[in-house]
């Protein structure tokens, strides 16, 4: 695991965590990570076109920002669908939490 120069990775990841255990209180784990997305994507948007405008054209920095986005909605729904299957064990096993 390396060091990231990008400053707003801990904001993101952060946001994503927060919103993710907020709505997991009503939502099975796949809807709660994936409208947590929902909630992140526009923070990653601007800080990312922020950051990669500094060194860029806005095409180059779009066109990055666009294969982040993808990346991270892709980790999203494995995680999220990786989580409601092991819910569902940890439920049928009996075991609390």
């Amino acid at each position: 695991m390396g060091i990231t120069r990008i400053p707003f990775i801990i904001g993101g990841i952060a946001i994503l965590g927060a919103c993710t255990g907020l709505f997991a209180k009503k939502f099975r784990p796949v809807v709660a990570c994936l409208l947590a997305w929902l909630v992140q994507a526009p923070y990653i948007v601007v800080t990312d076109y922020f950051w990669f405008t500094l060194s860029n054209p806005p095409a180059v920095a779009l066109s990055i920002i666009t294969t982040i986005m993808v990346t991270l909605g892709l980790e999203a729904l494995v995680c999220a669908v990786l989580a409601d299957i092991i819910v569902h064990f940890v439920k049928k096993a009996g075991i609390t939490l």
